[in-house]
């Protein structure tokens, strides 16, 4: 396919930004008088004619102005300086990520939600592997003591203990070193780890301890797939009635159906840039009128989860772009912190 000379590169950057500020089809009067084009009336209709007979362009009425096509989007998301009006990351954002790793994600979906105005998706970390990453034993009254096993994704799970009696400090604090030596790298609740609690030397009020607190890595129903997060969908599908050529209905039974959409975004988890799909590049029908900006998340060795956007084609993708990337950084810096 030919590639725009670079005035017609300019032009197209142009008619994409306004089209995207306004909604409204751009004509050439507007470029020369408004874009800082000097070039004549006529010229810059026969370079929009010609952007159009190229594919990057098109009239959604006769004698309108042009409107970029699902090619002009890409190109211009692929030459734009697409962080140029990228937004900081919120100190908000960074607030919210807190607690358990679940209620991190929903946080952090919620407020993706509320500063782009379209549909955050973020796709939990897989529960396939659930070896033991780190355990933490805390008092948290003299009868009451928690422990907390984090996994290999991030997963956290939390189990509650009351003791008739007021428990040892020292003795919580031993068993949390006996813990993460005897327990880290095992999966939970495998038959391994329930052997090595039973077989350790120790004495009586220790083996007492480790019993009681067994349960919280030996009790692990398992089965347990990623989850999809999503925020935002009625914004989403009342600012989509708006736009031309689009039936919403075929959103809404795509929306219902979160096996295909995390199947979607879990295609993307070898990518380790932000990945695009702009219109007709989604494989669903029901989302070709839309735009997927997605960003992968997790510790540096490996990504764990995918944080998306859905959209119409029609968005401000440097700052659309900016936050989900930002918002894939942070999760990843907390979940590092926890690992």
């Amino acid at each position: 396919m030919e590639n725009p000379t670079p005035r017609q590169a300019q032009i197209l950057s142009a008619v994409a930004e306004c089209y995207i500020a306004t909604g409204r089809p751009v004509g050439s009067k507007h470029l020369c008088r408004k874009a800082g084009f000097d070039v004549s009336p006529s010229t810059m209709r026969a370079e929009l004619a010609r952007l159009e007979e190229m594919g990057y362009l098109r009239q959604p009425h006769t004698s309108a102005g042009r409107v970029p096509t699902d090619r002009g989007y890409r190109f211009y998301v692929d030459h734009a300086p697409r962080y140029a009006r990228a937004p900081k990351a919120p100190e908000e954002l960074m607030l919210s990520l807190k607690g358990e790793v679940g209620e991190a994600i929903r946080g952090a979906a919620a407020l993706l939600a509320r500063s782009t105005g379209m549909l955050a998706m973020i796709s939990s970390p897989e529960r396939g592997d659930v070896s033991i990453r780190h355990i933490e034993v805390l008092q948290l009254q003299p009868d009451l003591v928690a422990v907390v096993v984090i996994n290999a994704t991030g997963g956290v799970s939390r189990k509650l203990f009351a003791f008739e009696g007021s428990v040892d400090p020292g003795l919580v604090k031993w068993a949390h070193g006996f813990l993460n030596d005897a327990a880290v790298g095992l999966d939970q609740g495998s038959r391994l780890l329930k052997h090595r609690l039973a077989d350790a030397e120790l004495e009586p009020m220790e083996k007492s301890f480790i019993e009681a607190l067994s349960p919280a890595l030996l009790e692990y129903s398992g089965g347990d797939g990623p989850e999809l997060v999503m925020e935002g969908a009625p914004k989403l599908l009342s600012r989509l009635e708006l736009e031309d050529d689009f039936d919403v209905r075929d959103l809404v039974e795509m929306l219902d159906r979160r096996d295909e959409l995390m199947k979607m975004l879990g295609s993307t988890l070898a990518e380790y840039r932000v990945f695009l799909r702009i219109g007709r590049e989604n494989p669903s029908a029901a989302m070709r009128g839309c735009t997927l900006v997605a960003a992968n998340y997790g510790p540096s060795d490996r990504n764990l989860g995918t944080v998306g956007v859905l959209g119409p084609t029609r968005m401000d993708y440097p700052v659309i772009i900016g936050s989900v990337e930002q918002t894939a950084r942070c999760l990843s810096s907390y979940l590092e912190e926890i690992f």
